[in-house]
């Protein structure tokens, strides 16, 4: 997800920041221009510059072989420019020189993260934890694991522990309220989501994901206004302009709904999401035909949108073309749109 993107450049920024400078002498000995070209490659990995910031701890290491910090820092940008092997080699020095550094096992797990290797990286995680409880940043993002996993007790109690580390992690409490949401507790995700949101109220995912969490729970207004928030922070979010126009049908207004999706395509056209909330606007106002149509469009941007196939699916039962909709409502249920067994059972032969 756009999130995790978000979260995943704060955390391989996280020994840059965690990391003091050096303050250096007039007349430099090999340590202090190692310190003085480790400096420099913080301003440079800071200013995601990998190519510098690598040059500069380069010269850090040549200075210092055993500066465990440059080597963490470079295993960094190396990441960041996609040398996962390197990164891992300058992870492994760091692990031979200090076995203990929980440091190093986390940023091993984020070069594990980018590769795409979840077991490698969740017992990078798990060493760094049994090195250092309190590291929120692991202990967040084996929550992240967990919940991939459908693990979502689990995932839970990974978030507990990183907030119990760091008490304003507002990322913690977001990705906490989806765990929850995903097993139904309600009021404690909108809790959880209204907590990031105190601790950070500039992140538009948020409020999408509290929409979400009040058009659940049927209270459609509270989405609407949750919806509308995020797109105060960003008009472009159209995620978010898409579920207020799905909150306002809802909610009666179809006024409403149909100028949010229109919006969306204004600014984004070929957005199949936004053709099939026209859709479900058109069945709302029985204008079969234009469903139809609006859903077929929404298909042709998008053959894996599942609700677009359920709405042609009704536009084509209303105009009586009862083969196609049968084919639509199975095609829907293949995709995980579970509303079409029931139309399925109800009107299409074996």
């Amino acid at each position: 997800m756009k999130k995790l993107l978000i979260v995943l450049l704060c955390a391989l920024n996280y020994s840059v920041f965690s990391q003091d400078t050096v303050k250096v002498a007039s007349v430099l000995t090999p340590d202090q221009q190692a310190e003085l070209d480790y400096n420099s490659g913080l301003e440079k990995l800071k200013n995601n510059d990998y190519t510098s910031a690598i040059d500069f701890f380069t010269k850090s290491i040549v200075s210092k072989p055993t500066f465990d910090k440059a080597l963490i820092n470079r295993a960094v940008a190396l990441t960041q420019a996609k040398r996962y092997v390197e990164a891992c080699a300058d992870i492994n020095s760091v692990i031979k020189l200090t076995p203990q550094n929980a440091e190093a096992y986390f940023t091993k797990s984020l070069i594990f993260f980018n590769e795409g290797k979840k077991d490698s990286q969740l017992v990078a995680l798990d060493k760094c934890i049994g090195i250092n409880p309190n590291h929120a940043e692991a202990s967040y993002y084996r929550g992240l694991l967990m919940y991939e996993n459908g693990e979502y007790k689990t995932a839970i109690e990974s978030y507990n522990k990183a907030i119990m580390a760091k008490a304003d992690y507002a990322y913690a409490y977001n990705d906490r309220a989806s765990a929850k949401r995903a097993m139904d507790d309600l009021p404690g995700a909108i809790a959880d989501y209204e907590k990031a949101i105190s601790l950070d109220g500039n992140q538009a995912f948020v409020y999408n994901n509290l929409g979400s969490a009040y058009r659940e729970n049927k209270n459609l207004p509270k989405a609407i206004e949750s919806y509308g928030k995020a797109l105060g922070i960003n008009p472009k979010y159209f995620i978010a302009q898409n579920n207020r126009g799905s909150a306002n049908l809802e909610n009666g207004n179809a006024k409403n709904a149909q100028a949010d999706f229109e919006e969306v395509l204004k600014k984004d056209p070929n957005n199949s999401s936004a053709y099939n909330g026209l859709a479900s606007v058109a069945i709302k106002n029985k204008e079969y035909q234009k469903a139809k149509d609006m859903s077929t469009k929404a298909i042709q941007l998008n053959a894996k949108n599942g609700p677009a196939y359920y709405n042609r699916g009704i536009a084509k039962q209303m105009l009586r073309e009862d083969e196609g909709c049968c084919q639509d409502w199975k095609q829907a249920l293949q995709l995980g749109v579970l509303a079409a067994k029931s139309f399925i059972n109800t009107d299409c032969s074996e």
